[in-house]
This record gives C-alpha cells, sequence and structure tokens, in this order.
C-alpha cells in the first residue's frame, strides 16, 4: 500500500513538473502570438490606408471609404466562418477516450477494494464471533473449534 502511494506521488510531482512547463511554454507562445497580432492590426491598418490612398483618384474619398470598408467586412465574414469550422480533432477524441478508460478502470479498481474490505470486515466480524465463543463460559467445544476451521480454510483458500 505503501508503495502505491509513494508511486502516486511521484506520478503527481511529475505531472506538476509537466504541467508548469507546458504552462510556461503557452505563456511565451501567448505573447509572442499577441505582438504578431498587434503587428498584423498595424499592418492592416495600413494596408487599408493604402488601398483607400488608391481609390481616392477613381472614386471620390466617401466611396474610397465605403470600397475599403465592404473589403474588410467580407475578410472579417470569411474569418468568422473559417473559426466557426474549427473541429476539436482526432486528439481531443483520444483523450476523451483514454479518460473514460481511465476512469473506468479505476472505478473497477474501487469496487473491487470495497469487495475486498467488505469480505475483510465479514472475515473480522467471523473471527470475533468465534474467539469470544471459543474463550466464554462454554469453553472448548465442537462447534467453536469448527467455526475456527471453517475461518482458517476459508483464509487459506483465499490465497
Amino acid at each position: 500500500m505503501d508503495e502505491i502511494l509513494l508511486k502516486l506521488r511521484i506520478l503527481a510531482k511529475a505531472e506538476m513538473v509537466l504541467f508548469r512547463l507546458h504552462l510556461r511554454r503557452t505563456l511565451r507562445q501567448a505573447a509572442l502570438s499577441l505582438a504578431a497580432v498587434f503587428i498584423i492590426i498595424l499592418a492592416m491598418g495600413m494596408l487599408n490606408l493604402a488601398l483607400y490612398q488608391y481609390l481616392i483618384p477613381r472614386l471620390d474619398s466617401a466611396g474610397s471609404a465605403l470600397a475599403v470598408a465592404v473589403i474588410d467586412i467580407l475578410v472579417a465574414a470569411v474569418i468568422l466562418y473559417a473559426a466557426g469550422r474549427q473541429q476539436l480533432g482526432a486528439e481531443y477524441d483520444a483523450a476523451q477516450e483514454l479518460r473514460e478508460r481511465v476512469v473506468s478502470d479505476l472505478m473497477a479498481e474501487a469496487d473491487r477494494l470495497r469487495a475486498y474490505v467488505t469480505e475483510l470486515h465479514d472475515d473480522i466480524r467471523q473471527i470475533r464471533a468465534s474467539a469470544s465463543g471459543f474463550l466464554n463460559q462454554g469453553g472448548i467445544n465442537i462447534a467453536s473449534i469448527l467455526q475456527w476451521l471453517v475461518v482458517l480454510a476459508r483464509g487459506f483458500w483465499k490465497r
């Protein structure tokens, strides 16, 4: 039992170290991605300004602004459509299946331990009853000896 607890502690510590490393990497990636998004926003602003300046001689200034706004709305609609089509993928399904399998195994182990504890409790109760009958005023008799033999035989058969 102590060996299992030690392994569980080691597993928990290893998982925490891995979690911290993944979190640190994810935070760095998020910071760099945020910087990239900021630069892209600036570039899109400059692209909009350049397109607006390009369209002014061909259209009036209001028409140029309207054309740039319509193009921006179309680009945003395409991006929103692509974002809505994103799925979790096969990795999510595999992780979900693994989680369900582990939970199922843990539940089976818990049921097995529960049955073992119940069986152990019943054995202790029977030993207590046999010991109290053996040591009480009646002393040694055939019934008490048979109870002890049954308890001992059941203990040997389990192993």
